[in-house]
């Protein structure tokens, strides 16, 4: 054999035309055997057209609960002008001979598809290589194989093509084995979102929660599954540093061996998440729950977009919620003026499964975290976040070094302590502000005239909106309750 039949024969695209016939004869002798093999293969991985044509006509008929033998597919492709570019009933017969049983059909399976994902890896080398002969940039280069390869990585795992489909007692089940990151507050295998304006302290009370999970420690009273969290800090990470250390340091917490690992640049997830997976991979990192801060610093597209948002969420999911079957949570903004939600499409909330809120009574170092949406549960009662000042040393010009630390208030005796706390240093907003309104016996109609008055916020909108606010913490916080419209003071009332 000569050098150029050495070449030529190696050119030939990886494939198996024997397992891809012994299919076909399987399934010809067993139509049940199709079950087996429905999320392993499909016609597109056969190299033979003629056999993409058989397998097609097959899964239809299989599918369709219609007998399939050589004269049942015949007819079928005949009816479809194919018989004759398929080689007619003579080769059909031949495909059902050559196989004694359907006993092997799975593995021959897993060889046509081995088979047709090699192929695809000779043809994304092919491109990628061509790109480099163009003198492309090596950044693009490099980036256009590790993403071709990466999307061939995730569709040789087990069962990448099947699509689920449980009936009611599997539903029941799959109901019953919710797993939760934190119980009733952050589900497994999910994506979330903590939203608040600008100065609320949500990094903080996120912060906060991972931590938690690092350790195994029950957050707002709630048992957490304890496992390594991912940090992406893209709105500065090596000032995370200093909020860590502060958060064990106030808890007496060795940070030594902690699973906290942190990604300190901002980048577009939409487009290099699969970045991200190659980090966590190279360290041998599975997360249980990655921290996205900010969404802002890591999204390239249009906010009011919802294709673009929906994408960049399904981007996501897909290569972190997914692959690692754990919690995603995003930080996000409120709007300007709707302060109740978080910035943008509407595409946010239908393609999440959770949403918490973080809200700030303007100078008071307590933060309010709610549930605006929980999928698999009711939505839990607002939790209240004191945030306290710890030291952590002096710099080398002997400045000190401090960091806030975010602490959930367990009891309504907490959060009054801290109320007072707070009415003592003179931060008091527009909480305190109610709470010095209001008055046994009056008319609810006069405590919100007097703190509509007295708020000094310009429009009817935001006082409105403060008042609802404030008058919803006070009731829940035991400060008060309205009656047939008349304010009744609890303890700690005015």
């Amino acid at each position: 054999m000569t050098p150029t039949d050495d070449m030529t024969r190696l050119r030939i695209p990886p494939q198996s035309l024997e397992a891809e016939q012994s299919i076909l004869g399987g399934l010809l002798l067993d139509n049940a055997a199709f079950a087996g093999i429905a999320d392993t293969v499909a016609s597109t991985d056969f190299y033979r057209h003629p056999h993409r044509l058989i397998f097609e006509a097959l899964s239809a008929m299989i599918v369709a609960h219609q007998p399939a033998d050589p004269i049942t597919l015949y007819e079928r492709l005949d009816a479809a002008g194919q018989a004759a570019e398929i080689g007619g009933l003579a080769y059909i017969n031949s495909l059902s001979s050559s196989v004694s049983s359907a006993s092997n059909i799975g593995r021959y399976a897993e060889i046509v598809r081995e088979r047709a994902l090699l192929r695809a890896a000779i043809s994304a080398a092919d491109e990628i290589a061509t790109s480099a002969f163009k003198n492309t940039s090596v950044d693009e280069v490099l980036d256009a194989a590790k993403l071709a390869f990466g999307q061939l990585d995730l569709q040789r795992k087990p069962g990448a093509r099947r699509v689920p489909m449980l009936g009611v007692q599997q539903l029941r089940e799959a109901s019953a084995s919710v797993r939760w990151v934190v119980k009733h507050v952050l589900p497994a295998e999910s994506i979330g979102m903590m939203f608040g304006a600008s100065g609320t302290f949500k990094s903080f009370i996120a912060l906060d929660c991972a931590l938690h999970v690092v350790h195994g420690l029950p957050w707002m009273g709630r048992r957490t599954t304890q496992g390594p969290v991912l940090y992406i800090a893209a709105e500065g990470g090596t000032g995370l540093w200093k909020r860590v250390a502060a958060w064990h340091r106030s808890r007496r917490i060795q940070y030594k061996d902690a699973a906290f690992y942190v990604i300190p640049v901002a980048m577009d997830l939409g487009s290099d998440a699969w970045r991200i997976v190659e980090a966590a991979q190279a360290m041998n990192v599975t997360p249980s729950m990655v921290v996205v801060d900010t969404l802002s610093q890591t999204y390239a597209g249009e906010e009011n977009s919802a294709n673009e948002m929906a994408a960049y969420l399904r981007e996501i999911g897909a290569r972190f919620r997914q692959l690692w079957q754990c919690a995603v949570l995003l930080i996000h903004h409120t709007g300007h003026q709707a302060t109740e939600r978080p910035r943008g499409s509407s595409a946010i909330r239908a393609n999440l499964d959770f949403m918490l809120g973080v809200f700030r009574d303007e100078k008071e170092m307590l933060a309010t975290l709610t549930c605006a949406k929980q999928k698999e549960q009711d939505a839990f009662a607002d939790a209240t976040f004191q945030l306290t000042l710890h030291e952590l040393g002096t710099d080398e010009d002997g400045d000190r070094v401090t960091s806030l630390v975010a602490r959930h208030l367990s009891s309504a005796e907490e959060v009054r302590e801290a109320m007072e706390t707070e009415r003592g240093a003179g931060r008091g907003g527009n909480n305190q502000l109610l709470l010095s309104l209001m008055q046994n016996g009056m008319r609810e109609t006069e405590l919100r005239s007097a703190f509509y008055g007295e708020v000094g916020l310009d429009t009817p909108d935001a006082r409105r909106q403060a008042y609802t606010r404030a008058r919803i913490w006070a009731t829940k916080s035991g400060f008060m309750e309205v009656a047939q419209g008349v304010v009744i003071t609890l303890k700690g009332g005015g």
